[in-house]
């Protein structure tokens, strides 16, 4: 999961939030993980969302399949 984004008239309205969970429900057998950085001021969105996810969304290096790495 990497930068998702809600236009800012709509932040804050749990948008962001509503949909990770979704994606959650629909594909239980996935971990998740962020790529990007925890900027200070989306530390606290991060938090919120991983609240009840196993693991939270902790950061992680790309997958050698998305960089086109060999593993």
């Amino acid at each position: 999961m990497e930068s998702p984004y809600t236009v800012p008239q709509y932040q804050r309205c749990g948008l962001a939030s509503a949909a990770l969970a979704a994606l959650r429900r629909e594909h239980p057998d996935l971990a998740w993980h962020t790529l990007g950085g925890h900027f200070a001021d989306s530390r606290p969105f991060w938090a919120a969302v991983g609240s009840g996810v196993p693991g939270g969304y902790q950061q992680a290096r790309l997958c050698s399949h998305v960089a086109g790495t060999s593993p």
